[in-house]
């Protein structure tokens, strides 16, 4: 049974880890500047064992701030689809992200307000 389910994991975890050539979109300063940050690494997510089992696929919309230094600060879930089930996972990925430190007009800055989608799909 853990062998059947290997191969899925192995999948899922390439796709979700690939290197995102496009930006994340973020806000920056008291006017709300729309900011662009690119992620260096993003590790996946683990498909929750329970999901894996009842054959459950998903998606979690969560939201972040991105730090001078690239790290990824107090990721929250903003909607999940279903309710409750890779949330845990989400955010345990999120927090592992890494992104260039932010710049705006030359000054190294805080992003506020990133969203980002995981996708969490089965392979057939």
């Amino acid at each position: 049974m853990k062998s059947f389910f290997t191969p899925i994991l192995f999948v899922f975890a390439l796709l979700v880890s690939m290197p995102s050539f496009a930006g994340d979109i973020g806000y920056v300063g008291e006017e709300g500047t729309e900011i662009e940050v690119f992620r260096v690494s993003s590790p996946a997510a683990e498909y929750p064992r329970r999901a894996i089992r009842l054959g459950i696929e998903g998606s979690v919309k969560l939201e972040f701030d991105v730090d001078t230094d690239g790290s990824v600060l107090d990721p929250y879930v903003v909607e999940s689809s279903p309710a409750g089930v890779f949330d845990r996972a989400s955010i345990k990925a999120v927090r592992k992200f890494l992104y260039q430190p932010p710049t705006y007009n030359g000054t190294s800055v805080k992003v506020n307000n990133v969203q980002i989608s995981l996708t969490f799909k089965l392979a057939n």
